[in-house]
């Protein structure tokens, strides 16, 4: 309740990303730390995801985070230039265990970013890890043909919008290390730093999503300081999320909506900074006149 007027689930949500996260936000004029520790990120939880929830088996692709040790973290460079629409865009996500062989640990699932650039409860776009059988590159995919705003509605297009080779330059795949990562464990699900969990890292160039986003039929101008907000999930599949997704408890063929399940994260722009969503703006406002109106006024002495 603020000066009377009653916040909703997800204005309440985006307050207190304001209050939680506003002091991490994360210099837009920095390159984007792919392999440097996590501090240098910013946290897009808090309280991330549930262990043991993904649905195929597969630890590798267990999405896991708590609020003193972030799961979904985002970074920007803005490349140093005047523009706001160039640059890059990247995003770690820790992962349970580690992939592939004992010997030589790799992502080999799919994991996909999701943004709703609208704020109107659906994915708009998703940025895309694909290192599925043979596969090993990024992409930017459009979301499939569905409504997209719950995960049993929500698709992603079998073409994708782009793709970009893997290599150092843009993903980085390693263990936690809370020493220099920040955070209290190396394994969130046992305590164990014998089996630690992973960090999965990439970027794309920002200017590919501003240009999809501006393309029919969305039609959206974004840059970066657009307020966006997220879905990640994990999957076997390069159509449909079906191992783990974020902020939820398992919910792979959840009806719910992203809104209401928990899906999306606090509204933040491109380089990490947590803002008010248009409603939750206009209701603050609001509250601060209805403030303003019941103070009393003041009465100016009189000198004689």
């Amino acid at each position: 309740m603020l000066g009377g007027i009653t916040v909703g689930r997800q204005g309440m949500k985006s307050l207190f990303g304001i209050a939680s996260f506003s002091f991490c936000a994360f210099s837009a004029e920095a390159q984007v730390p792919l392999v440097g520790p996590t501090t240098e990120w910013v946290s897009l939880g808090p309280d991330y995801d549930f262990f043991g929830d993904q649905q195929t088996g597969d630890s590798a692709s267990d999405i896991v985070g708590t609020a003193a040790d972030a799961g979904f973290l985002t970074a920007f460079d803005d490349a140093g230039t005047p523009s706001l629409t160039d640059g890059s865009i990247g995003f770690r996500i820790r992962l349970d265990d580690a992939g592939g062989n004992g010997g030589n640990p790799s992502f080999e699932r799919n994991l996909w970013v999701g943004i709703d650039a609208d704020l109107n409860g659906s994915v708009d776009v998703f940025l895309g890890v694909d290192r599925q059988g043979n596969a090993n590159e990024l992409a930017i995919y459009a979301p499939g043909s569905g409504q997209n705003i719950s995960p049993s509605t929500t698709t992603i297009a079998n073409s994708p919008y782009t793709t970009y080779a893997i290599s150092a330059a843009n993903y980085h795949y390693r263990p936690v290390d809370f020493t220099t990562d920040g955070g209290t464990t190396n394994d969130l699900t046992t305590g164990s730093t014998g089996d630690p969990d992973y960090y999965l890292s990439f970027l794309v160039p920002f200017a590919d999503v501003v240009s999809f986003l501006s393309d029919p039929p969305l039609s959206l101008s974004i840059d970066q300081t657009t307020p966006l907000r997220y879905v990640v999930a994990t999957s076997t599949q390069n159509n449909k999320l079906n191992q783990d997704i974020g902020g939820v408890d398992g919910g792979v063929n959840s009806t719910t909506t992203w809104e209401d399940l928990g899906g999306f994260t606090p509204t933040v722009n491109p380089t990490g900074e947590v803002v008010p969503e248009p409603s939750v703006a206009i209701l603050l406002a609001a509250a601060w006149a209805l403030v303003s109106l019941r103070r009393p006024a003041r009465v100016s002495a009189v000198t004689r």
